[in-house]
């Protein structure tokens, strides 16, 4: 009895030195992230480096026009008063990226201020009321 209760703790102790072997690579706490991101960097070669670098400078960029155009659109919504702005980030939620998409082209085809605001009112109509019946 004594040899099977000995024989069964040597089986539960190996089971558990074997089940928690290399556990340290999992432990969130064992390395700084800084230590690993430099190990990793230093494990790829110049060529990898000077591509990764270009990967992310390349991402960082804005191209000029898309810049251009993002900031015309920064400064018509700041130029809105607020309950149009409340209004419109409410609807633009609502909205689908296809929608938003049509909804983007439409207003850059729109030459002037009256076919903008008709074309907000349409899009206000349409996803504010189904929000208020719901709501309801």
């Amino acid at each position: 009895m004594a040899a099977r209760k000995l024989v069964l703790a040597f089986c539960a102790i190996g089971f558990l030195q074997t089940s928690f072997a290399g556990f340290e690579r999992f432990w969130i706490f064992s390395k700084d992230t800084k230590s690993q991101a430099n190990e990793t960097w230093d494990a790829l070669s110049d060529d990898e480096q000077r591509a990764l670098i270009k990967r992310y400078q390349n991402l960082k960029e804005i191209p000029e026009n898309q810049s251009v155009a993002l900031q015309q659109r920064m400064d018509w919504f700041t130029q809105l008063p607020e309950p149009e702005k409340e209004k419109m980030r409410e609807a633009w939620q609502q909205m689908s990226t296809s929608e938003r998409s049509a909804m983007r082209k439409k207003m850059e085809k729109a030459t002037t201020t009256e076919q903008r605001t008709e074309i907000r009112e349409h899009y206000f109509q349409k996803y504010l009321q189904a929000t208020n019946t719901t709501n309801h």
